[in-house]
């Protein structure tokens, strides 16, 4: 874990997001052991990070037993040894500054990760949050990370089941071209991928039903499996940062996983599980690492201003075919830009506001000289299909 924090913090990251697993600190009812979790929180504060786990995953004991012969994903029989165990998890950590916030399970509104009701989850989220705030009234309660942005399911946990004021912050996670059909891909997951989509459906009835709440994306990532390269996963990345951050309402990218699987680990959940790391399992760097961390020193900034349409893209030579183009203003006033065609191999111009002069990052975060700017226009910027290109434009009076 010191070795993973480690390659953390050269990526700019403070914080870790993982799961508390029941059966780890309570292997049998009312054997309490958080002996190994009190130097593990401990370690992750000699190292300055913080923590933001999810508790889950049903001991064996005490599962209430689901459609399959698993019993990690089922709920519990007995609500109130979940209670118990949130209870003595909790209070054992309450003195601990560095964990700033407690998610209740991961993944329940698909049945491979929970195998039980909408309702059922909503008793666990309660009573969660209830022991949570008997042991830490300081600590926030996030809602599970949900597979996709399920707009049935939030109605259900807020409206039908009364949910709404258990939990501070609303998540899902996001793996689109990795988990998701071949039509639905990063750049149409928010706003066409599922019926009930993000814009038209998921925020209007989250703010209506659970009351206006962050939406984060705490879990993201692409699977470069065989047949997938690197440069596939760092593009993808370049993609992501771009796409995600412009949304209105997304505050927060979760970054799944700091390195991959060994090949002989058993995981849950398919092939794709092992590739998903930007580090190797020797923690050497993928390609993809470098990508993340020039974006985390650009974009990890404080407030972005998202000025998507005060950009004005012109097509001088070549052809547009599936263009998009995304600009952020950071608190300095110096912008970072995106720009890629899907398909096509337009020569663009690009009006972004005023500045100073531009720097051009490739996928691996080095520098690339980009001289052709005259503090108002970037001139001839030509596309190849589906590669983005990176611009800082340092603010005027800057360089």
């Amino acid at each position: 874990m010191a070795k993973d924090f480690r390659l953390m913090k050269e990526l700019g990251l403070t914080t870790w997001r993982g799961s508390l697993a029941w059966g780890d600190y309570e292997p049998a009812q009312g054997q309490y052991d958080f002996k190994w979790l009190r130097q593990f929180v401990e370690l992750a504060a000699q190292h300055g990070m913080s923590l933001r786990p999810y508790i889950g995953y049903t001991a064996p004991w005490a599962a209430g037993g689901g459609t399959d012969k698993e019993a990690w994903n089922d709920p519990p029989a007995r609500l109130q040894d979940w209670s118990n165990f949130v209870s003595r998890l909790t209070g054992a950590l309450s003195g601990q500054k560095n964990i700033l916030s407690y998610e209740i399970y991961n993944e329940e509104n698909v049945r491979q990760w929970w195998d039980g009701t909408a309702e059922q989850y909503n008793q666990v989220l309660q009573k969660g949050a209830e022991a949570i705030r008997s042991s830490d009234r300081t600590k926030p309660v996030i809602f599970g990370g949900m597979v996709y942005p399920d707009a049935d399911w939030v109605k259900a946990a807020c409206d039908e089941y009364g949910s709404g004021d258990s939990f501070h912050i609303l998540p899902f996670h996001a793996y689109p071209e990795t988990w998701t059909e071949k039509h639905i891909v990063l750049e149409n997951y928010l706003d066409q991928g599922y019926p009930n989509h993000f814009q038209g459906t998921f925020i209007p009835w989250a703010d209506q039903y659970c009351g206006r709440k962050p939406i984060w994306i705490n879990e993201a990532g692409f699977a470069n499996t065989p047949g997938k390269s690197e440069p596939d996963q760092a593009n993808w990345w370049a993609r992501a940062f771009a796409t995600f951050l412009a949304s209105p309402r997304v505050e927060h990218l979760g970054i799944y996983q700091i390195k991959e699987r060994k090949q002989s680990e058993t995981v849950i959940g398919g092939g794709e599980n092992y590739y998903l790391g930007i580090s190797r399992p020797d923690r050497t760097r993928k390609m993809a690492f470098f990508t993340i961390k020039r974006l985390i020193g650009l974009l990890d900034v404080g407030n972005l201003t998202v000025a998507d349409r005060e950009l004005k893209v012109e097509v001088t030579g070549g052809k547009k075919v599936e263009l998009y183009s995304h600009l952020f203003v950071r608190p300095d006033g110096s912008q970072v830009l995106f720009v890629w065609d899907k398909k096509g191999e337009p020569t663009l111009r690009l009006h972004p506001r005023p500045g100073s002069a531009v720097v051009e990052y490739a996928l691996d975060g080095s520098p690339l000289p980009f001289r052709s700017y005259n503090g108002k226009t970037l001139e001839r910027v030509k596309l190849t299909p589906g590669l983005v290109r990176i611009f800082e434009i340092k603010a005027a009076g800057k360089s």
